[in-house]
């Protein structure tokens, strides 16, 4: 086992792998700790494959990212307590997760791990982007709300006497506690191509279907894991345009990569989100939606944007499924996906910024 690491260090760990896999924190792990180098520190597509697939079983241990996420909330707290109105929330991944993806990485994929503890997050930088992405597609905001909410778009520092800056401040998207992963696998079929390779005679290799797929795998984060989320501003109503404008960009238009092929979706929680208010006290947010059945709704299917949309009483709700078609009851599946014709059902909705969200179909 070769490790690119001190004479010290490397005799801690000896040559048991076992050992080096119950380090608590993911982003030595993954960044320093790589033990899938070869003699010349040269590294092989399998050695890469081994080492996500051990590292996709680890049991991290969950205590520290639960401090983590309290210190969030005694923030929070602070902010409260100092005058700024804070909208906070959580939100649980609806399908896979996958941060920095094209990140650079000496295996190939990257993940975009805590720089300090280790474990997946959703930097706010990234938050902000996404807000004002739905704000702009999903909701037609006008030019002065994200002028006030987010600042001015232009950064040119020649006209910095006329830039503004933004109302509402997002923190980073952290796990409740240390999410679970899983492994992943993309398939391109062209990769002599990518790479430019020649063949025999010289010519550049075309992108054709003779050539081997070459499956790669890649570390995301697992459905079902939560995250907590929050805004804050000296303005209440730019806190809660922010708050609403990121949960719409969370649930419908999906954080991360490969979003257009269903990833990186959240869902509100079942459990209303609790927030602390300004006497310490633990409340229910009162802001959380309430789920709305609709009885015999029309569901159509786009396979053009991999989206289920919803119609009754001229509503509109809509769902993007990507590949992931379980949601749909069997009985429908072949009417609505392969005929594509309008089936009828009965879909529970719930509301998402200014939008509607399909939550089930029964």
């Amino acid at each position: 086992m070769k490790l690119p690491l001190p004479a010290e260090t490397r005799d801690y760990f000896g040559n048991d792998k076992n050992r080096l896999l119950k380090i608590s924190n993911l982003g030595l792990l993954f960044n320093k700790y790589v033990y899938s180098w070869q003699e010349g520190w040269q590294k092989k597509d399998e050695n890469a494959r081994e080492f996500r697939d051990d590292i996709s079983k680890i049991q991290f241990d969950k205590k520290y990212a639960l401090s983590v996420y309290a210190r969030q909330k005694a923030v929070v707290q602070g902010l409260q307590n100092s005058g700024w109105h804070d909208e906070s929330f959580e939100l649980t991944s609806d399908t896979r997760l996958i941060i920095g993806l094209g990140g650079t990485s000496v295996i190939e994929t990257g993940m975009t791990l805590h720089p300090l503890y280790g474990f997946p997050y959703l930097p706010a930088s990234g938050l902000k982007g996404l807000a004002r992405a739905y704000a702009e597609i999903g909701c037609d905001a006008q030019k002065e709300d994200l002028l006030q909410v987010f600042g001015s778009e232009d950064k040119d520092p020649r006209y910095a006497t006329n830039n503004q800056q933004g109302k509402v401040f997002f923190m980073d998207g952290l796990p409740t506690s240390f999410p679970k992963l899983e492994l992943d696998i993309m398939n391109p079929h062209y990769g002599d191509y990518y790479q430019e390779k020649k063949d025999s005679k010289g010519n550049s290799i075309p992108p054709a279907d003779y050539l081997n797929p070459m499956p790669v795998t890649f570390l995301t984060v697992a459905p079902g894991q939560t995250f907590f989320f929050a805004v804050f501003s000296r303005d209440e109503g730019f806190a809660v345009k922010g708050k609403e404008w990121l949960m719409g960009g969370l649930t419908e238009l999906g954080a991360g990569g490969k979003t257009n092929v269903g990833y990186g979706y959240f869902r509100i929680s079942a459990t209303p989100t609790q927030r602390v208010d300004k006497n310490l006290q633990v409340t229910e947010a009162n802001s959380v939606p309430k789920p709305t059945l609709w009885e015999n709704a029309s569901l159509t299917w786009n396979p053009g944007n991999m989206t289920l949309t919803a119609t009754k009483d001229n509503k509109k709700a809509e769902l993007k499924l990507g590949n992931n078609k379980d949601k749909v009851p069997e009985p429908l599946r072949n009417r609505l996906f392969e005929k594509r014709r309008t089936v009828t059902a009965n879909v529970i909705v719930e509301p998402v910024g200014n939008n509607l969200r399909i939550v089930e179909i029964q």
